[in-house]
């Protein structure tokens, strides 16, 4: 695991939170979770996902007590704030895992596979740069786009989704264009990340 992709000060709350048991009944995937894995680039937030649904107010609670916090969004089973400086997120999230998580010092890991899923429904609704970014270094590492779109039909078959959206939206880049380039630690130029996209999405159709 590259735990340097995330800086001290991140890595010092993830530990309070921890410690406090905050973050026992979650998982970590999103960018932090990619990078941690791959090492290909910085990353600040920290996305916490959960089989179950929780009580934001006791959640809130608890996080209050560990630290500063300033709540960013709420909605049920949804909590996005800073913590210590942090920006964090925590989500109840339905759909099953399709690996078994991994372990970073006691903090849940989703597997890279997972996160390719959870990465092609987020390019789906509104790619980001670093979405894009993240699913071409994943695969890169043995999982085709190929297998990564029929793990994600699995994944979210209780999902109302049309797969002809899924493939068109993979070589969306209008929205993503705009976007700043993260940090890398890995060089990559945007237009290489955009023909890849291009090439395979067009070998599939």
């Amino acid at each position: 695991m590259f735990k340097e992709v995330i800086s001290k000060k991140t890595q010092s709350n993830l530990e309070i939170l921890k410690k406090a048991g905050l973050i026992a009944g979650f998982y970590l995937a999103g960018g932090t979770g990619a990078a941690l894995h791959l090492g290909h680039r910085l990353s600040a937030d920290a996305d916490f996902f959960s089989r179950k649904k929780f009580d934001n107010q006791r959640l809130l609670q608890n996080v209050k007590e560990s630290g500063k916090f300033s709540i960013v969004k709420e909605a049920e089973n949804t909590l996005t704030g800073v913590f210590n400086g942090t920006k964090i997120t925590f989500l109840a999230y339905d759909y099953p895992l399709l690996f078994p998580l991994k372990k970073i010092g006691h903090i849940n890991l989703a597997d890279l596979r997972d996160i390719a899923c959870m990465k092609i429904s987020a390019i789906s609704s509104r790619g980001s740069k670093k979405d894009f970014i993240d699913l071409y270094f994943i695969c890169q590492q043995g999982i085709s786009l190929k297998q990564a779109l029929a793990l994600f039909e699995k994944k979210y078959q209780s999902a109302d989704y049309n797969m002809v959206h899924i493939l068109k939206s993979l070589v969306f880049f209008d929205d993503a264009d705009s976007d700043p380039m993260p940090k890398m630690l890995v060089p990559v130029a945007w237009k290489q990340v955009k023909n890849y996209f291009q090439e395979k999405i067009k070998a599939i159709q």
